[in-house]
């Protein structure tokens, strides 16, 4: 009976660790990056066409 009361006192440190690592993570702003990269693909480019640099496959090399 003593080792299912030092289980139970393990266990609930455990989960004490885990929800004080969550809220260090959601004070740093940890989850903030992936959510930023989700939407990365679609925000607007900002640059035109015109002022991009060529690709290497697109400069001169054509196979005939």
């Amino acid at each position: 009976m003593d080792v299912l009361i030092l289980l139970i006192f393990v266990s609930f440190l455990f989960v004490i660790g885990g929800v004080l690592l969550l809220v260090f993570g959601l004070a740093q702003g940890d989850f903030e990056h992936a959510e930023r990269l989700s939407l990365l693909p679609l925000a607007d480019d900002t640059t035109s066409p015109t002022e991009r640099t060529p690709s290497p496959s697109s400069q001169g090399s054509s196979r005939s």
